[in-house]
């Protein structure tokens, strides 16, 4: 079977609403994400701010992601938001990692950059992620 991605167009994300705000609440609870809400999420993909693209394996539906393009004076970054699996299987991060370069580059795009969970580091930094420290404080 072959693997595909494809972006919702925002249109199409109210029909299967259910189904993708599920898929990434699971990536919030899993990331202990609290920045954003569903409401906000949502209207951030209907109205392209956010893009929605999922993976198909065959027939189904593999996982999904969500991403944003952020510019900068010097750069363009895709910047992942929210990556999870539909299923209880991992991620494919080889063929993710190419999904996000192609995508970066059809959006004119020269870097990638990301966040979540711990585990993402180490299993980034084969595919050439560095770690650059990100700091927060709580007011």
């Amino acid at each position: 079977m072959t693997k595909k991605y494809y972006q919702v167009p925002p249109m199409d994300v109210a029909n299967h609403w259910s189904l993708f705000s599920a898929l990434i609440d699971k990536a919030m609870t899993k990331a202990e994400n609290d920045d954003y809400t569903m409401e906000g999420i949502f209207n951030r993909l209907i109205n392209n701010q956010w893009q929605l693209f999922v993976i198909i394996d065959g027939e189904e539906l593999e996982s999904i992601f969500v991403s944003c393009v952020i510019h900068f004076d010097t750069r363009k970054y895709l910047n992942p938001i929210f990556i999870t699996s539909n299923t209880d299987k991992k991620v494919d991060l080889g063929y993710m990692q190419q999904c996000l370069e192609e995508i970066a580059k059809a959006f004119g795009c020269n870097r990638i950059m990301g966040g979540g969970r711990a585990g993402w580091k180490k299993a980034l930094s084969r595919f050439g992620y560095k770690d650059l420290n990100l700091v927060v404080k709580e007011l």
